[in-house]
């Protein structure tokens, strides 16, 4: 099996949580013509909650998750933007548990690298990711206070966020085999109004 397909087995139900509530929530705001991707796909784009740090960091770790091969990856769908303005809609908990992912994944680079995780070597930074991607013995990782490996947890919370948002897409949903929306007019119901009683 490979990551995508991980990915598409374990997550599908959180993308479609997620895009449901992005769809109500656009509902409820703008009218109904508006196509938030076009938005999220301006040249000017700025990012409203994450700093130009951390937007830089997201981009070069959604490119090494779900990276382009024959088909788009993370970073061409713009993964990073989506999840910049679902976390600006976000709680304060929400946001918290995301910036501090972010804030271990450049502390520890910092600690072990010298620079944080967006400045590393591409080989540097899988090297890293490997060692966050899995559970394992802190004989392996040093010193974590009362034996809870947090990389673990922080890398997940921060694949969750990008698979999410990638599967969110159209470059993501049409991975997963959607190819667009139904063509011609949908008639409804042909049976007569006293056929359902």
């Amino acid at each position: 099996m490979d990551r995508r397909e991980l990915f598409l087995r374990t997550l599908w139900g959180a993308a479609g949580v997620a895009a449901g509530a992005c769809r109500s929530a656009q509902a409820r705001e703008f009218p109904p013509d508006y196509d938030a991707s076009k938005e999220l796909a301006r040249a000017d784009w700025k990012p409203v909650f994450l700093d130009d740090h951390q937007n830089e960091t997201l981009i070069a770790l959604s490119n090494l998750i779900i990276p382009q091969t024959d088909t788009p990856g993370a970073k061409e769908a713009l993964a990073n933007r989506f999840i910049d303005r679902v976390l600006a809609a976000e709680s304060r908990d929400t946001q918290r548990e995301f910036l501090e992912a972010m804030a271990y994944l450049d502390g520890e680079c910092l600690t072990r690298y010298g620079t944080a995780f967006r400045y590393l070597p591409e080989a540097s930074q899988v090297e890293f990711l490997f060692l966050l991607a899995y559970p394992h013995s802190l004989a392996t990782w040093g010193s974590e206070a009362a034996g809870q490996f947090a990389g673990y947890k922080h890398f997940s919370t921060l694949k969750q966020w990008i698979s999410g948002a990638f599967y969110s897409s159209e470059m993501g949903t049409r991975e997963l085999g959607w190819d667009g929306p139904p063509h011609g007019e949908f008639a409804g119901c042909t049976h007569p109004e006293d056929a359902h009683k």
